[in-house]
């Protein structure tokens, strides 16, 4: 029987002078060198302030030649007030990288439209913003130069908040290759604007990321009873589409998941199952298991992984591996699963130690 044993934890980045975090990922180049994108902001904890939604932040990439063991000087490749940055190589070299954006609003148009509009007023900064989509960056030469950025709008249901805006989404995780060419994700948003209303779409692309389209909509919550809301797509060898689904409102916070046997047009009703945790992510290993990775907000806080087979049917079965659980605060996770070569793979996260400073740091793990 095989298992999933971790071999070592590896910091990517970690500067007292910046938050980092959440959610970076990373892809594998053709030369065996793995790159690691991730978001960092001003860190003000000295001040008693978490930079969690700062809007002054830097998306960089580093990289490592030596399976992590050294990383390179974090190179900027764009900037603003983006979060999670998320990292896909398509199988023609393009690669692409995916985030929410927000634009900041003036205090005035805020004060006119906040019980109109679903603005976010942050005390902690003084500033208000508002939703401006997913953003879409795109790379010819494995990140020396980029384009865009480009959106994934319109989203059924998801109105913009000023006209000529994108749909105000967000996403979890990185795209994914289907196997009909396309490239996939889910995104989410308010339904109508309605707030807590999830609203989560499978939107795809057949000209490298430029423009989307919707499939179907994999979950919908029209009342906000249960706020589904950051969602990873994987599919399966056998073509099935999973979502691994963050839905607030569930007992214990479990994983819910829902199935496509379509392509991703139609979709299950969402499912929990026996694992706690959010978000979470998978990939597929080179022994054909799939790996699924999430983090852990409750105490010992943490981030966690599991082994699916290959057409993930043993969610209830399978036995969990803990990554770290040595977190001060909830403030950490957001794994990505970057498989590597001999049944290893690397899942990248941001971490804290007695709520600390954020970093973003990464395990090493291997199936034998």
């Amino acid at each position: 029987m095989t298992r999933l044993f971790k071999l070592r934890d590896i910091t990517i980045y970690k500067d007292t002078q910046y938050y980092c975090g959440p959610g970076p990922s990373s892809v594998l180049l053709p030369d065996g060198r793995i790159l690691v994108a991730f978001r960092r902001a001003r860190d003000w904890t000295s001040e008693g302030v978490i930079a969690h939604g700062f809007p002054s932040t830097d998306a960089c990439l580093t990289c490592s030649d030596d399976e992590g063991c050294s990383w390179s000087k974090p190179v900027v490749f764009t900037a603003g007030n983006i979060t999670n940055q998320n990292l896909l190589r398509l199988p023609n070299g393009v690669l692409l990288c995916l985030t929410q954006r927000g634009e900041l609003v003036p205090l005035k148009v805020y004060e006119k439209w906040k019980d109109q509009k679903p603005f976010h007023y942050n005390e902690a900064f003084g500033w208000a913003h508002a939703s401006f989509g997913v953003q879409v960056m795109r790379s010819f030469d494995d990140g020396l130069t980029w384009e865009g950025p480009f959106f994934i709008s319109p989203v059924p249901d998801i109105d913009p908040i000023f006209p000529d805006w994108p749909s105000p989404s967000g996403l979890r995780a990185s795209p994914i290759t289907l196997q009909d060419g396309a490239v996939g994700v889910a995104v989410y948003g308010l339904r109508g604007g309605k707030r807590k209303s999830g609203n989560v779409w499978f939107m795809t692309s057949t000209d490298f990321g430029e423009t989307w389209v919707p499939r179907g909509r994999i979950a919908d919550d029209p009342d906000g009873t249960h706020y589904p809301n950051e969602t990873s797509v994987y599919q399966c060898e056998s073509g099935k589409l999973v979502a691994f689904m963050r839905i607030e409102n569930t007992s214990e916070r479990l994983l819910c998941t829902s199935e496509s046997h379509d392509s991703g047009v139609n979709w299950s009703p969402w499912q929990p199952q026996n694992i706690k945790g959010h978000p979470f992510q998978a990939a597929r290993l080179s022994t054909g298991q799939v790996l699924l990775a999430y983090g852990y907000r409750r105490t010992p806080m943490g981030v966690r992984a599991c082994l699916l087979d290959a057409n993930c049917d043993n969610l209830d079965t399978t036995q969990e591996l803990i990554l770290r659980d040595d977190g001060g605060s909830f403030d950490l996770g957001y794994p990505h699963v970057l498989p590597l070569p001999g049944g290893k793979a690397l899942i990248t996260y941001y971490h804290n130690v007695d709520n600390g400073l954020r970093f973003v740091t990464g395990s090493l793990v291997e199936v034998k």
